[in-house]
């Protein structure tokens, strides 16, 4: 289904490359070393993270998608006019299809995309616009060099990553990601607080606004 056309957030189109989801491989790197767990996953959080199969699926097909992306204009220059995406865009990206409002396992991989699209992100936006439509939804702005320069945030997708490398799994490659990018902030300082100034004059615009009303 190649150049598929969506029609979420906000009824605009947007023309997708093909879905990136197939048929998933899931690999247990334990299945062979009997039920001892490893010293690096024997902390309740750590192994929470690495037992997520759906967190290990989505970052999967993300990752896939990131590498897709490699090599285009738009993806490696820094243009992040094409790079912006909600979590319902992305689902229709990563899937081929809407998100089923009606489907649990849906909705669950909708409520696992907000962590990892921030994790990949380099500014995220309560409101904004995309592609010259505005939204009322969370705006991500998606980066190769965060994918480049990040290890999977899934421990479990992460030990197949460090494998590739012909590297082991020890404590100090599998810490949890230490991430708190949040709605209305950028990891660029300068960006940060200028979204900061953004908003503060836009509050005090509204302010002065309804100033004579309250009156």
């Amino acid at each position: 289904m190649p150049g598929f056309i969506t029609t979420d957030d906000g009824g605009w189109e947007f023309r997708f490359d093909d879905p990136i989801a197939t048929e998933l491989p899931v690999h247990d790197p334990f299945e062979q070393q009997g039920p001892e767990i490893p010293s690096y996953l024997d902390k309740p959080d750590h192994w929470k993270n690495y037992s997520d199969m759906v967190l290990y699926e989505l970052e999967l097909l993300l990752r896939k998608f990131f590498k897709s992306k490699e090599g285009e204009k738009n993806w490696e220059k820094g243009n992040a006019y094409m790079r912006k995406y909600t979590c319902s865009m992305m689902f229709e990206q990563l899937y081929g299809r809407k998100v089923s409002m009606s489907n649990k396992d849906d909705l669950t991989r909708l409520r696992r995309l907000p962590k990892l699209l921030s994790y990949y992100s380099t500014r995220v936006q309560k409101c904004g616009s995309i592609r010259g439509r505005k939204t009322n939804k969370t705006i991500y702005t998606l980066s190769l060099r965060m994918y480049r320069n990040r290890p999977p945030y899934s421990l479990r997708l992460r030990i197949e990553w460090l494998s590739e490398q012909g590297k082991l799994p020890v404590w100090q490659n599998m810490k949890l990601p230490n991430d708190d990018l949040k709605p209305g902030h950028a990891r660029n300082k300068r960006t940060d607080e200028n979204m900061r100034a953004r908003r503060e004059k836009a509050r005090q615009l509204y302010n002065e606004r309804y100033a004579d009303r309250a009156r």
